[in-house]
């Protein structure tokens, strides 16, 4: 038997595919699914880079080939690819994220931009109050790629079981055009897309309020994981396309942000 032929009976004992060990690149795809209305349906041609193309006919490099940057660089300059370059781990039991295990805190401000708006003026024309049921009130959220009704919906599920709306009764922040603290990089709560909330028995954390920093371990609490309502309200989020801060190493444990295309039905832990 020649060297080929004996490689691919190997696999073939083992169960495995030859074409498994190569699976094409995810990232693009769940990019494409997870914003249908923005980017046409991708089509994987083999190229290096990996290009996208919007509805609108615009092309974008999925890789900027910016792996030489530091962590903290990409942070500031994340291209589509570091966008998706960390699997978000939904569901429970969830382990303590490692050292800068941050799945979806590197953001593409490009994309965002395209996606919600470039200034506060244009994201606030596609705001809408959306009714929510925990506390009889309204929020403000954005209204496009499906972004309003789906934290429509979170509300409506957790409203039903009155210990989980007790969790989100008290919402600590929707829009709000800002710098995330300590950088020049604009929060999700900039885009209309993310919302915080006031949690009970003292589950709400946030790494700079320890006087963590960037690029220094951070004692995590772990409490947050093992409190079993907190555990359900963030499911019934990252059900409808949402992530929550509390699985990062840099743990926000009050902020969900919508990302569908970390945890949309096709795209759950992509790598």
């Amino acid at each position: 038997m020649n060297r080929p032929a004996l490689i691919l009976s190997a696999l073939c004992i083992l169960g495995t595919s030859v074409g498994a060990q190569a699976p094409p690149e995810t990232g693009p795809q769940c990019l494409t699914q997870a914003y249908p209305d923005f980017w046409a349906p991708w089509r994987n041609q083999g190229s290096l880079d990996n290009t996208l193309t919007t509805r609108n006919g615009d092309t974008w490099a999925y890789s900027e080939h910016k792996d030489h940057l530091t962590r903290t660089e990409l942070l500031n300059q994340a291209d589509l690819k570091a966008h998706m370059s960390q699997p978000y781990p939904a569901g429970f039991p969830a382990s303590l994220p490692g050292p800068n295990q941050d799945p979806g805190r590197m953001r593409s401000e490009a994309l965002l931009k395209a996606l919600y708006g470039h200034n506060r003026q244009e994201v606030q024309r596609h705001l809408v109050s959306v009714p929510w049921a925990p506390n009889g009130r309204t929020v403000l959220f954005h209204r496009r790629h499906g972004a309003a009704p789906a934290l429509q919906r979170v509300g409506q599920a957790l409203a039903e079981n009155p210990a989980l709306a007790a969790y989100v009764r008290q919402p600590a922040g929707s829009f709000n055009w800002r710098h995330i603290a300590g950088s020049t990089r604009q929060s999700m709560h900039s885009f209309g897309a993310a919302i915080d909330f006031a949690l009970p028995h003292q589950l709400g954390h946030y790494w700079q309020w320890r006087g963590c920093k960037e690029n220094s371990p951070c004692p995590y609490p772990e409490a947050v994981l093992r409190d079993p309502l907190l555990k359900q309200v963030v499911t019934a989020f990252e059900k409808e396309g949402f992530i929550w801060g509390g699985k990062w190493a840099h743990f926000d444990t009050l902020h969900f942000e919508y990302r569908p295309e970390l945890v949309g039905y096709s795209c759950k832990n992509v790598k």
